[in-house]
C-alpha cells in the first residue's frame, strides 16, 4: 500500500502557514480545521503487511501480522503492499476525516475490495486535522494480530510542554490469531485476552520476558507531552502515573480546554494528548523525592475480557527520573475510580466552539434516527456464513452487518436500494444540514426490541468514519422512549464515544462529506460479529463525486482480489466450506 498525502482538487481552502508579507503565522489553536487548513506538503510512505512470529510478552505468537516487520508499525509522521499468504488486507486511517476521499478510508466491502496477497494499493488523502491517531487493518480481526501503528500530524496545542515522548499504544494481547478465537464470540461467549502490552511490549506471567517493563525517562521540573492511544480488541484502559497529575488537552483529534486530573480513561480507538509535569507529589500535596514511578494501564471495571483470576499486572510501565534509580518503583495507585466511563462530559470542552442547530423534530424512527444495540438471532435462511447457521450476532441497525468483499458500496452509489446485510442507512439531508442519531443499549418503556434482538448490559465504544461528531447527550440511565436533554452549545466533539452499559447517547454531525461512512463498535469481535452500519450521506452528491474515472484504483484492486480469491489454491484450507465467517470489518 502506498499512502500519498496529496492535495485534492475538491478542497479549495488551502493557505500557506506563514504569511511572508505580514510576517505572521496564519494558523493557531483557534483555527477551525474543518474549514481552513495549510496547503501542506506531499509525503510518501510505504507499508508492507507481512507475517512474523511475535514474542511481545514472553510467549511466542506464531500468527503475528505486522507492518514493515515491526510491531507496532512504523510511526507515520504511506504504497501498502500485502505479503500475507491467506488474507486480504486494507488500512484504515483512524479518525482521519477523508473529506471527499471515501475511496481512501480503507474499509473492505465499503470503500474498496481487500488488497489481494501480492498486490498493493495507493492511498491519497489530505491531512486537514492535527493530533495523534493510529492506522490499522480493517480486514476482519487483523489489527489484533499486529497490523496497527501510530499516526501523528503535528500542530498547535492548548497547553504548554517542554518535550515530548513517542506515542504510547496500549492494547490487550493473545498468543494466537484472533481469527481462531472468533468462533468463541459466535458461540455466545467473549474471547479472553491474555496480557497487556505497552508500545508492543509486555511480560506474560511465566513467559520468557518475566519482569520486563516499558520505561521512559524524564527530568525533574519539566513538562512532557504524552500521546495515549488505545489499540485494543476489547479493553478500555484507565491510564495513570503514580504521584503525578496530568493535564488533558485533546480528545481524539479535537483540541480541548486543558483540565488537570490524576488519571484518564481511554476507550478502544480513543486518543488523548496529555502533559505530564515531572514534579511528583505525595498524597498530602508535598513534594515526592522518589525517582521511579509506576505507569498503570488498568482494565476498566466491566470493560475487558481477561479470564477470572487472570487479569494482568496493571503496572506495565515505569517513569524514571534522570540520574536516579533504575530499580522497580515502590509507589502505590491513587484512589481514583476505575469505572468504565468516558472522561467527564463537562470536561471535554472544544477550543474551537461549535453551535449545533436544534433539529426541527426528532421522530425517533427506528433505524433512521433511533438505533438499538443488541444481539440478533437470524431469520430463516438469513444466517452467516451459511444460510442455516443460527449464530446470534451483534447489531446496531435493522440486522447485523455482513459485507461481500468483492462488491464494495462505493461502486454502487447509483443504487437506491441495497442488500439488507449491508445495513445502509440513507441520510439525504440538504447540503449544510445535520444528521442526528440516538443510540441505546438497554431501555425501559420502548416496547419490544427489534425482532428477536436481545438487549444486553454491555458498554460499546462507537466510532464514526468520515466525521467528528458532537455528543449532545451521554447518560448511563436506560432510554425510556423520550428525547433526553440535549446540549447544543459547544458540546464535546470526537470520533469515538462510549455508549454506557444500559445507557444512551445522542450525537450529531454535519452532512458535509457525501459518501457511505461506517459507524461501528470498536470492540473488534463485536464489529466482526456485525455491530456496524453504513451511514449513506447524501447519496446523490456522492454518486456525482465518485465517478468511474476517479475510482480506477478501486476497480483495479477489485479485479486483482477477484482473481486471487477465485483460485482455490490460495485459500487457507482446501477443505474449508466458507471463506468469511465474520462481517468483513
Amino acid at each position: 500500500m502506498d499512502l500519498v498525502s496529496a492535495h485534492h482538487p475538491v478542497l479549495k481552502t488551502q493557505i500557506k502557514c506563514f504569511n511572508a508579507t505580514t510576517r505572521s503565522w496564519q494558523f493557531n489553536i483557534s483555527t477551525d480545521y474543518e474549514t481552513l487548513w495549510p496547503t501542506g506538503i506531499t509525503r510518501k510512505y510505504t507499508l508492507v503487511a507481512d507475517e512474523m512470529n511475535l514474542n511481545a510478552d514472553g510467549v511466542l505468537n506464531l500468527d503475528g501480522k505486522v507492518f514493515n516487520k515491526q510491531y507496532p508499525g512504523p510511526w507515520i509522521q504511506i504504497t501498502v503492499k500485502n505479503n500475507l499468504k491467506y488474507n486480504g488486507t486494507t488500512v484504515h486511517w483512524h479518525g482521519i476525516r477523508q473529506l471527499h476521499s471515501l475511496e481512501m478510508d480503507g474499509v473492505p466491502g465499503v470503500s474498496q475490495c481487500p488488497i489481494a496477497p501480492g498486490d498493493s494499493y495507493t492511498y491519497r488523502f489530505l491531512a486537514t486535522q492535527y493530533g495523534t491517531s493510529w492506522y490499522h487493518s480493517h480486514y476482519s480481526l487483523q489489527y489484533g494480530d499486529g497490523l496497527a501503528g501510530p499516526l501523528t500530524i503535528h500542530g498547535p496545542s492548548s497547553a504548554n510542554y517542554d518535550g515530548s515522548k513517542d506515542p504510547m499504544l496500549m492494547t490487550d494481547w493473545i498468543h494466537r490469531s484472533w481469527f481462531k478465537e472468533f468462533q468463541t464470540e459466535l458461540n455466545g461467549a467473549a474471547p479472553n485476552a491474555s496480557s497487556i502490552l505497552l508500545n508492543g511490549e509486555g511480560s506474560y506471567a511465566g513467559g520468557a520476558r518475566q519482569g520486563f517493563k516499558y520505561n521512559t525517562t524524564v527530568e525533574r521540573g519539566k513538562r512532557y507531552l504524552m500521546r495515549l492511544i488505545n489499540t485494543s480488541i476489547s479493553t478500555t484502559f484507565v491510564f495513570a502515573i503514580d504521584n503525578h497529575n496530568i493535564t488533558v488537552m485533546s480528545s481524539d483529534f479535537v483540541p480541548i480546554q486543558p483540565y488537570v486530573t490524576d488519571h484518564v480513561v481511554v476507550g478502544i480507538g480513543q486518543r488523548y494528548h496529555i502533559v505530564v509535569e515531572a514534579s511528583p507529589e505525595k498524597p498530602d500535596g508535598s513534594a515526592h523525592e522518589g525517582d521511579a514511578f509506576w505507569m498503570r494501564t488498568i482494565p476498566a471495571s466491566g470493560c475487558s475480557n481477561f479470564p477470572i483470576g487472570g487479569i494482568p499486572d496493571e503496572r506495565q510501565g515505569i517513569l524514571y527520573y534522570k540520574n536516579g534509580s533504575t530499580e522497580y518503583p515502590e509507589t502505590n495507585r491513587g484512589g481514583f475510580s476505575t469505572a468504565c466511563t468516558d472522561e467527564p462530559y463537562d470536561k471535554l470542552v472544544p477550543v474551537v466552539p461549535w453551535q449545533v442547530p436544534q433539529p426541527p423534530t426528532l421522530d425517533l424512527d427506528r433505524n433512521q434516527d433511533l438505533f438499538e444495540v443488541g444481539l440478533d438471532a437470524p431469520g430463516p435462511g438469513q444466517g452467516h456464513p451459511l444460510p442455516n447457521d443460527q449464530f446470534r450476532r451483534w447489531a446496531i441497525g435493522p440486522r447485523p452487518l455482513y459485507l461481500n468483499f468483492s462488491d464494495p458500496t462505493i461502486l454502487n452509489l447509483q443504487n437506491t436500494n441495497y442488500k439488507a446485510d449491508y445495513v445502509v442507512i440513507p441520510q439525504d439531508v440538504p447540503e449544510g444540514g445535520w444528521i442526528y442519531m440516538i443510540i441505546y443499549g438497554n431501555a425501559t418503556g420502548t416496547g419490544a426490541p427489534v425482532g428477536s434482538r436481545l438487549l444486553a448490559s454491555v458498554a460499546h465504544p462507537l466510532h464514526l468514519h468520515g466525521h467528528d461528531f458532537t455528543i449532545l447527550s451521554q447518560t448511563a440511565t436506560p432510554f425510556n422512549g423520550t428525547i433526553p436533554p440535549l446540549k447544543f452549545s459547544n458540546p464535546p466533539r470526537r470520533d469515538v464515544v462510549l455508549l454506557p452499559a444500559d445507557g444512551a447517547i445522542a450525537i450529531a454531525f454535519k452532512a458535509d462529506n457525501p459518501g457511505s461512512w461506517l459507524f461501528h463498535c470498536h470492540i473488534a469481535t463485536h464489529a466482526s460479529s456485525g455491530l456496524a452500519m453504513q451511514i449513506l450521506e447524501r447519496r446523490g452528491a456522492a454518486d456525482k463525486l465518485y465517478t468511474p474515472a476517479r475510482l480506477g484504483e478501486v476497480d483495479k484492486g477489485c479485479a486483482n482480489w477477484d482473481k486471487w480469491f477465485s483460485d482455490p489454491k490460495n485459500l487457507w484450507s482446501q477443505n474449508a466450506t466458507t471463506f468469511q465467517d465474520d462481517s468483513g470489518i
